[in-house]
């Protein structure tokens, strides 16, 4: 009964979200005509409530993926188990630029995995001078080590060079900076060996470092939206993308397509389209057998994210030109690869909403219409979602923190989503580096967040002296948009050891 209620919960929310974001169509229509409206806020307005969409689109998959998480998943997971295990596997570990000692404790959790179920390959293109350090390392473990000086395709070239000449029928691709449980391989293998329309296997990346300081929590926080809810959701349709590690793929999938895609900087989510679009199913098993390392450095932290977001956005038009103009999907999967592609947007539309309580202070009202309109449209729309953001949080077992947290990344870091997308626009191409990558960054690199910030500030103290109702509810919504970004203080700031970096172990072979 309990789960009957949910159930029809949810779909009342996905309805009512439909029906706001026509109201708020509507309600951008009508503050054209709005009597002593000037062009500027017009123009403002129209961007607001396109904002309004864009996150609408977003609510709504968002609802039916925690709703497909609810109602469906827990049986898709169910239905995967099976304990025969017969076949071996590969297991690729790409390296670039590490940290030796990290290398050596991972390499070992890797090995320790593997034993007796697959054969590790360390794929090394380091160009620092590590490589030899990390050759000495996989000889004394008798692993198989390549080293390329070419680094054509990057990740996805050195994962493509290995795979045409292993004869492993399935493959698993598991980044150094991961520490895979024993049960790895174990578990995930038999679900390839039982479905053979299944191209991939993707088990949850875990954060075990978030001793480090306020960034890993952040960084954790965005991951759990995630790996929590929307993973669920996409696996039950076969939706699911790689995420680049703690991943087992079937090897004839991969062929089909060319192998890994070396033409996008997110060869996971590009090759992953590429075998949906060829009609591979994937799964998402929520179970956590790998613990990594979430970016402990704000440069780490911004060169994932840019890449992530770079990547993600040139892949708009194929995910368009193969999925959403296909017939093969459904509607449902169509609205959840619309939402999934054009996530990365995100930065122009949080950008409006942060401005707009500035806008106002300065005369411009980005909500240029009555009260009733602006009582019936957005302030329910704005409630209702964040409202069902944090219930489904909580109802995942998240802290208060974490949601906290995952509020406030993505709009501390509106900047990347940004200059991603005019880098994509402008076929500007950064060179690859890892999460893993440099230090504080200087803080006049924070101008436009402190910027935002400062002008908050000034807006707060105006719109309170205005005397309206229009002001004193900017002006809060103005003391929101602060607190979701004020984190950028705690952020760029030089990280505490982790317990799991504190002493390396070793296995004994």
């Amino acid at each position: 009964m309990k789960k009957q209620i949910g159930l029809y919960l949810f779909t009342l929310l996905y309805v009512v979200d439909i029906g706001f974001i026509g109201v708020g169509i509507v309600a951008s229509i009508m503050a054209s005509y709005r009597p002593g409206a000037t062009l500027t806020d017009d123009i403002f307005s129209t961007f607001f409530w396109t904002a309004n969409i864009f996150f609408g689109i977003q609510s709504i998959a968002y609802i039916l993926n925690f709703r497909r998480s609810k109602t469906f998943y827990p049986i898709t997971k169910e239905n995967s188990l099976n304990i025969s295990l017969r076949d071996k596997v590969a297991v690729l570990v790409p390296i670039y630029n590490e940290d030796p000692e990290m290398v050596r404790t991972n390499l070992m959790a890797i090995l320790n995995a593997s034993d007796d179920i697959g054969k590790v390959y360390v794929l090394d293109d380091s160009t620092d001078g590590s490589a030899e350090q990390n050759k000495q390392l996989c000889d004394r473990l008798n692993i198989p080590y390549i080293h390329r000086t070419n680094r054509h395709g990057y990740k996805a070239g050195a994962l493509n060079d290995v795979l045409k000449q292993i004869p492993e029928e399935y493959v698993a691709v598991m980044d150094i900076d991961q520490m895979p449980s024993p049960d790895f391989l174990r578990e995930t293998i038999p679900l390839l060996d039982r479905d053979p329309s299944l191209a991939l296997v993707q088990v949850p990346q875990y954060y075990s470092n978030l001793d480090t300081g306020v960034l890993a929590n952040v960084a954790n926080g965005q991951q759990f939206i995630f790996y929590e809810i929307l993973t669920e959701g996409k696996s039950v349709v076969g939706n699911m993308f790689s995420c680049g590690t703690n991943v087992v793929y079937r090897k004839k999938a991969l062929e089909s397509v060319g192998y890994f895609d070396e033409g996008n900087l997110v060869e996971d989510i590009a090759t992953s389209v590429n075998m949906i679009s060829k009609g591979w199913k994937t799964l998402y098993y929520n179970n956590k057998l790998v613990f990594g390392r979430a970016p402990v450095t704000m440069e780490g932290y911004v060169n994932q994210q840019y890449r992530w977001a770079s990547g993600s956005l040139a892949l708009i038009p194929r995910i368009f030109k193969n999925i959403i103009f296909s017939k093969k999907f459904s509607i449902a999967a169509k609205i959840d690869w619309v939402a999934s592609g054009l996530w990365y947007l995100y930065g122009w539309f949080y950008l409006i909403f942060l401005i707009s309580p500035i806008l106002a202070a300065l005369g411009i009202r980005v909500l240029s219409i009555n009260l009733t309109t602006y009582i019936i449209a957005w302030v329910p729309y704005t409630v209702l979602n964040l409202g069902t953001f944090i219930v489904t949080h909580l109802d995942k077992k998240a802290s208060l923190k974490t949601v906290y947290y995952n509020m406030a990344a993505n709009v501390v870091i509106f900047p990347v989503s940004i200059m991603a997308t005019l880098g994509v626009l402008f076929k500007k191409r950064k060179p690859f580096k890892t999460a893993r990558t440099g230090g504080k960054l200087p803080w006049y690199r924070f101008w436009p967040q402190l910027t935002i910030m400062a002008g908050l500030i000034f807006s707060i103290f105006v719109l309170v002296r205005s005397g309206n109702w229009y002001g004193y509810v900017t002006a809060f919504w103005a003391v929101f948009q602060l607190l979701l970004i004020l984190p950028v203080f705690w952020l760029n700031r030089s990280p505490k050891q982790s317990m799991i970096d504190a002493q390396a172990f070793t296995v004994v072979r």
